[in-house]
């Protein structure tokens, strides 16, 4: 009878340690699987601070522009820059040059 009871003792300290093994496998890769997600979590993170401080340059300019809107000058670079406009009797001349070499 005592070699019975050394057996299964035996077995319940071997299968303890094999429990325990998966136990700790088990946390050592749920601890990866964290940190991965942590750091992709950070990096996100950084892209959106960036778009922030992107659109936050993007809104003052536009203040800018808004506070400009009533000014004569502006309206006339505006007209002249983005809608291609001139005053009368005015000739543009283009240098197809510079016009290459920007592109």
């Amino acid at each position: 009878m005592g070699k019975y009871k050394k057996n299964t003792v035996k077995k319940k300290k071997g299968f303890f340690h094999i429990a325990l093994l998966i136990f700790g496998l088990y946390i050592s890769w749920i601890f990866i699987k964290q940190q991965i997600e942590l750091k992709e979590l950070k990096q996100q993170e950084e892209e959106l601070n960036k778009k922030i401080i992107e659109l936050k340059k993007e809104t003052a300019r536009l203040e800018e522009e808004k506070q400009l809107g009533d000014d004569p000058k502006f309206i006339e670079k505006v007209a002249r820059e983005r809608l291609k406009m001139v005053k009368p009797n005015e000739i543009i001349y283009i240098d197809i040059n510079k016009a290459k070499y920007n592109k």
